[in-house]
């Protein structure tokens, strides 16, 4: 059975994105990109699905999918129809609401598991719902499930902000025109390189159909290790992140 990968990205549409919009634009393009050719590529053990959520509030438009839990083949580019930056910053009722979502997505699947990227330029400052506590909770529990969480940011100090939701990997950018693109081209590679690390999770439990869940799950947490970490930096750990035993 196939690993379904449930691609989720939570992306600020906040007026002080307004400044990168092009770019923003053309990264979550080309990281679309890059989920259709892990689809290609691991055709016989992986199944994507992909959900953009822009957030912001006192804006335009409200928080909404732009796409939800869509198969990758079926997913368009967006556009500046889809992407309107304006408005305030509801950082945790964005990442509250999309992770109990696709919760309840994944637990009726007998084979699946969220990845989830926030990319964001500022602050929480207008949540309604849920704070920062909650939301770390929801990450923490969905984490031991093996789970994938990443967090981007600029214009806040990211790792701090990143471990108060208990989120390990953490990436900042700078925030003009080569500073998101460079982002966006970092974070691709690193997506295919954790595609890579999943592929191997899923033949190995693919030959060992009676592995326990905890060693399962196991498996999929060392698959998350190190998301950011260059090229050369993930080959070196590559061999103790999968040791574990089916």
């Amino acid at each position: 059975m196939k690993q379904q990968i449930y691609n989720l990205i939570i992306l600020d549409e906040s007026g002080s994105m307004g400044c990168v919009t092009r770019q923003t634009l053309n990264g979550c393009n080309e990281t679309l990109n890059t989920i259709r050719s892990a689809q290609e590529k691991y055709v016989e053990t992986q199944e994507h699905f992909v959900s953009i959520y822009a957030f912001q509030s006192r804006g335009s438009r409200p928080s909404r999918y732009l796409f939800k839990n869509q198969p990758v083949e079926n997913v368009k580019h967006i556009t500046s129809d889809d992407y309107d930056p304006w408005g305030s910053t509801p950082l945790n009722d964005a990442v509250g609401s999309t992770l109990a979502d696709l919760k309840a997505i994944v637990r009726r699947a007998e084979n699946a598991i969220g990845s989830v990227t926030i990319i964001t330029d500022g602050e929480e400052n207008s949540s309604e719902k849920y704070t920062t506590e909650k939301v770390a909770g929801m990450i923490e529990a969905l984490k031991e499930m093996g789970w994938n969480f990443n967090f981007i940011g600029a214009n806040i100090d990211v790792v701090e902000t990143a471990q108060r939701y208990c989120i390990d990997n953490a990436l900042e950018f700078q925030q003009d025109d080569a500073g998101t693109e460079e982002m966006f081209l970092h974070e691709r590679n690193s997506r295919m390189r954790y595609y890579d690390r999943m592929n191997e999770v899923q033949v190995c439990c693919m030959a060992a159909p009676s592995m326990c869940d905890e060693d399962r799950q196991a498996m999929l947490r060392q698959a998350s290790d190190h998301y950011f970490d260059e090229e050369a930096t993930a080959e070196e750990t590559k061999d103790d992140k999968l040791n574990v035993r089916p």
